[in-house]
């Protein structure tokens, strides 16, 4: 199972779903994400959560995992060891971002927890785009130029040791990244190149933000 997509029940601005969704090999809603994707008429393959935000009637065409309210994980989380069973290699998380703070706090972390399960985890909504990096990862990552973003980076771990970002207007190298502080907020893009960012050691929260 290549590329799985999850679509969350809260998206913070205007997204069209298709652009995801036309290349899945399966995609999960989780709860009122069922009520996103119905209404671009699309039809996925799994619905999954508790069903506290679900607005509309559920398919009768579809398979249903229904989830207690009081549970020990969150539906994303539920959703993610659904893509591990799965064999997922590329995950797309669709919303998780804006809305209630703590919902967004905890799919930060599960990215950090899950990252090293597949090929590439990934969370994004009409604005935001956010991954982790880390210490697995050794020859870094490549952010495409786009001179319409800015990107940033965050210590999830005490601290990200080694952290080297080239191509870009404020570049590092070989800088110590504590979990604390905003150095590494809204960097850019220069000389249509595209910006790599590597780290030696720690976990990094990376941020792509339309201007």
């Amino acid at each position: 199972m290549n590329n799985i997509v999850i679509i969350t029940s809260y998206i913070d601005t205007n997204l069209s779903l298709l652009p995801y969704t036309k290349d899945a090999d399966f995609i999960i809603c989780l709860d009122g994400g069922w009520d996103i994707a119905s209404a671009e008429n699309i039809l996925p393959d799994l619905i999954m959560g508790d069903m506290d935000s679900l607005m509309g009637q559920l398919p009768e065409n579809v398979p249903i995992e229904r989830f207690k309210p009081e549970k020990d994980y969150t539906d994303l989380e539920l959703a993610l060891k659904k893509a591990i069973y799965l064999n997922g290699k590329n995950i797309t998380i669709i919303g998780g971002m804006g809305g209630r703070l703590d919902h967004t706090m905890a799919n930060i972390q599960l990215l950090s927890q899950y990252t090293d399960f597949f090929d590439s985890l990934t969370m994004k909504d009409g604005r935001n785009e956010c991954f982790v990096l880390n210490e697995n990862q050794s020859k870094g990552i490549v952010l495409p130029y786009d001179d319409n973003c800015y990107f940033s980076v965050f210590s999830l771990s005490e601290k990200c040791t080694g952290l080297t970002i080239n191509n870009a207007k404020y570049p590092l190298t070989d800088y110590t990244l504590p979990r604390t502080g905003s150095l590494c907020v809204s960097n850019e893009f220069i000389g249509e190149k595209d910006a790599v960012i590597s780290i030696e050691n720690g976990t990094l929260l990376v941020i792509i933000s339309k201007k």
